[in-house]
């Protein structure tokens, strides 16, 4: 009920962010005209930018870009001065001062005289720093990682330092892999066991940054143990019409395609962005159980062979109108659709102690799965019309829609690998998935006295349905029939509702933030086959606390504390049998309760001329842990389901070094090294396990100018502790090269995924029971092509007009 009556609010909020901007800040305003030509032939210069600034600080007002004619016409507030700026590549940028008359202005002809060098002869490369930090956040700059050109975000991630990406495609930061992932700010409609197509929908080029959050501050959602990884796309900033278009092929059967327009004008903005990926990739896994029960067939000895065709559309259109310099209202929208072929073959042998066949299955999987997700939202923006001060409001919903079905045809083999006609079975298993997601924003900032003060509001109000049919069939009446223990249903509705405030400041060498978040969580699940109703209520606090202090200059040493919370997802919680396997299923835990966590983290950075330190020592202790069981069932499947555990410690240490050899080389090493201790009960009694692992990160960039860039990523990281075992080591190494063409309008990229093929993982299980080991690899070592195209859409008509470069005023992307 309290669900219900929280989602009614959300037509009046869409109605207020639609009402607000004309409602606040309507005033007359002023026509200003004129055209741009050249000053030495009077030729009018088509697609110039005329920018309108702030005359006290020289701030971004609006701007338009002329005509075929070099014609132009904007409106701006009247009765005020402004500075008036206008530029064109090759030409020398024009500044004067405008007063916006209330019955208009007509500047008439400007001149623009041509510039004495072009752009073309300035080389601007330089190496840069691997990211920037923030008291409460690091920021990658993304957009020059060569070595992932071709891939998909997920690629781009795993050269980040102290990410890792396991067998199932998991993030991990820091060795925890309780993390939410953002696009543009904002927690994707996809359910955690879907992280990896959450992130193979974006190619890695329409990337620009990625900021990495391990400790949030209050304004964030508090969910999230491990902390935020936000992945912000590309958009272009300039004027008239401009954009890129990319495509790529990669060994193996890869391709993608894709563009991103943008046209600015009259305070308008209009963009639209779209990508086609084609990608077929081949997985290989294998394990080897031993039971200890005494059973007749005590050893499992499985191999699986699977090859997927994915096909992916995302189409990414918004407009934005900026009323003025203070205030602009946006929308944005994605459609996405994922379609995915699969084959898999099993071979599953059971042996005697000896290790000789007592019989085997040959089991074939045939999938067909096809999903559709929409967005779409409004956010609204303005300062008031006073320094300081700002008020952010937001309202998105979408929707995703998932079919997903199974055909299995399984064989049975004797003892002599011989096949038995009788025991043939076929089976089908279908998993539809349907998922709503509602987010209400606001956020409100301004001083106060010597603070900064902040407040918020947040609610995210989401409704998933899953369910499951699976049908064997029956050779004497030739029909498919319901196999009633494995077909299921369930539901379940998340809402989260928040508040925070935070006060900030600085006091000569100090800065500090101080933070305190409140959520409200109502959970109910229900399961009709059994009429089981779950529901699960509760309130937390979520401190935070980030003090920095300046040493000296570029020398900063920062502490910060916060409590984080992890909510039992769909996947945890739902109580019926993952049966794709049925020698390994997966089941669900309904009562599952939340994690809790507190992070300390300590760092300290130092910049030198030529060289750039961060170390950074961390401690999180979490309570009420999620973990994997690996659990025996009829003395021949292994259960996989959640439980909590007691207590989760990881300490540790990251160090990142950057050096810079000139101004175009650059090497970076990121080192992390940490002690995990686990420790639980489960059905075999208490456990406890312990580990101490590291990771390293090696990155070297080089470019030898008006020629190519390289750029080589190395990592490693170690042992990683389960509560049964652990999962080993794993190395990879990725280069890749850069080359600007066709006057630098373009740019050609090669790179190579995993040069030795060493990108694997393995996994060891030991209990009372059994003991497993489970080796699994897939198609990593992939050579990609890729060329993308940069554009600004004017007509070049005259040879001087020398297109743009990296970077600049005028950059594209």
């Amino acid at each position: 009920m309290i669900g219900q009556l929280l989602r009614f609010p959300r037509l009046l909020f869409l109605i207020f962010i639609l009402g607000i901007g004309q409602a606040l800040f309507s005033q007359s305003e002023s026509e200003i005209t004129g055209q741009i030509v050249d000053a030495s032939t009077g030729d009018p210069v088509d697609f110039s930018s005329v920018s309108v600034l702030q005359k006290t600080d020289s701030s971004l007002i609006t701007g338009v870009t002329t005509d075929f004619e070099g014609n132009f016409e904007l409106s701006i507030p009247a009765n005020e001065d402004y500075l008036l700026r206008v530029s064109f590549l090759g030409y020398q940028t024009l500044y004067f001062t405008v007063t916006a008359a209330p019955e208009g202005v007509d500047l008439g002809e400007i001149e623009l005289a041509e510039a004495a060098e072009t752009l073309a002869e300035i080389s601007v490369e330089a190496a840069a720093l691997m990211f920037r930090s923030e008291i409460d956040k690091r920021t990658y700059d993304v957009a020059n990682t060569i070595a992932a050109d071709g891939g998909t975000a997920i690629q781009l991630l795993e050269t980040l330092p102290s990410i890792q990406v396991d067998e199932e495609g998991q993030i991990n930061l820091r060795g925890s892999s309780n993390l939410l992932i953002y696009i543009n700010g904002r927690p994707t409609n996809l359910t955690a066991d879907d992280t990896e197509s959450i992130l193979e929908q974006y190619p890695a080029n329409a990337i620009q940054t990625v900021e990495i959050i391990t400790n949030p501050a209050a304004r964030f959602d508090a969910e999230g143990v491990g902390g935020i990884i936000n992945i912000i796309l590309n958009e272009s900033e300039l004027y008239g019409l401009n954009g890129q278009v990319n495509v790529g092929a990669g060994t193996g059967n890869k391709y993608n395609a894709g563009f991103n327009l943008n046209y600015r004008n009259n305070g308008w903005n209009f963009s639209m962005g779209y990508n086609f990926q084609y990608r077929e990739r081949w997985e290989y896994s294998e394990s080897w159980r031993e039971s200890f029960r005494g059973n007749i067939s005590p050893i499992l000895d499985q191999e699986y062979d699977t090859e997927n065709w994915d096909r992916t559309h995302l189409i990414r259109p918004g407009i934005e109108y900026q009323f003025n310099e203070n205030t602009s209202l946006n929308f944005f929208s994605s459609i996405n659709h994922r379609s995915r072929d699969r084959e898999r073959l099993y071979q599953i042998r059971s042996l005697d102690a000896s290790e000789q066949q007592d019989s085997a299955y040959i089991r074939f999987l045939e999938e067909d799965q096809s999903r559709i997700s929409l967005e779409g939202g409004l956010a609204f923006q303005t300062n008031l019309g006073r320094e300081g001060y700002e008020l952010s409001l937001m309202a998105t919903h979408s929707y995703s829609d998932q079919d997903r079905i199974e055909y299995f045809d399984q064989e049975f083999r004797d003892d002599n690998d011989l096949p038995v006609p009788s025991k043939r079975e076929l089976q089908t298993y279908e998993r539809p998935v349907e998922r709503d997601l509602t987010l209400l924003q606001a956020d409100f900032s301004m001083p106060l006295w010597d603070f900064n003060f902040e407040v918020g509001w947040k609610s995210t109000l989401s409704s998933e349905f899953r369910e499951q049919i699976f049908e064997d069939y029956d050779f004497d009446n030739e029909k498919f029939e319901q196999n009633d223990l494995l077909t299921d249903q369930f539901y379940f509705d998340e809402d989260v509702h928040a508040a925070y405030l935070i006060l900030s400041g600085n006091s000569g060498p100090w800065g500090y933030q101080a933070g305190l978040r409140a959520e409200y969580t109502a959970t109910e699940s229900f399961q009709p086959r059994i009429d089981s109703v779950h529901v699960n209520n509760y309130f937390d606090l979520f401190p935070s606390f980030f003090l920095t202090y300046e040493l000296a200059e570029n020398t900063i040493i920062q502490g910060s504390y916060s409590r984080r919370i992890s909510r039992p997802n769909m996947w945890r919680l739902m109580p019926f049998l993952n049966a794709q396997d049925l020698l390994n299923l997966r089941l669900g835990n309904p009562y599952l309760q939340p994690q809790y966590t507190d992070n300390y983290e300590l760092s300290f950075d130092k910049m030198w001329d030529d060289f750039f330190l961060t170390a950074s020592v961390f401690h999180r202790h979490a309570e009420n842990t999620f973990t994997r069981v690996y659990e025996l069932f009829q003395d021949r499947s292994s259960v996989v389901t959640w439980a909590n555990a007691d207590t989760r410690r990881n300490s540790g240490m990251e160090v990142v070094k950057q050096l810079f050899l000139d101004s175009n080389t650059d090497i970076s090493l990121t080192s992390s090294a940490f002690y995990s201790r686990i420790t639980g009960e489960d059905s075999e009694g208490r456990y406890s396990n312990s580990r101490f692992s590291w990771t390293l990160n090696l990155m070297g960039n080089t470019r030898i100018r008006d020629w190519f860039s390289f750029q080589l990523i190395a990592n490693y990281r170690g042992p990683i502790v389960i509560p049964q075992g652990t999962i080993d080591p794993r190395f990879s190494v990725n280069i890749g090269m850069r080359r600007e063409v066709f006057n630098r309008n373009a740019t050609v990229s090669l790179s190579l995924s995993d040069v030795f093929n060493t990108q694997n993982f393995t996994l060891n299980t030991q209990s009372a029971n059994f003991d497993q080991r489970r080796y699994f690899e897939r198609e990593s070592r992939v050579l990609n092509l890729s060329l993308t195209w940069r554009f600004r859409g004017y007509q070049d008509r005259q040879e001087r007009r020398q297109p743009d470069m990296d970077g600049g005023q005028d950059a594209v992307f």
